[in-house]
């Protein structure tokens, strides 16, 4: 089922380029919103699972 869905919207936003400037604005749109949401949930998980205040090699070499 997941795959029948990204084939539809994938379909979609295709044929959302042949509108024009409004179709190119739209599709762009939703693809900075996906890119802008996975670097949230990424920030989001990297609060989970590193401590604060927490030592790696990264800062010990600061």
């Amino acid at each position: 089922m997941k795959l029948f869905l990204s084939i539809f919207f994938s379909g979609l936003l295709g044929i959302l380029v042949f509108f024009g400037p409004i179709g190119i604005y739209i599709l762009c749109a939703i693809i900075v919103g996906v890119i802008f949401r996975a670097f949230v949930l990424i920030h989001d998980i990297h609060k989970e699972l590193v401590p604060v205040g927490s030592r790696d090699r990264a800062k010990r070499s600061i």
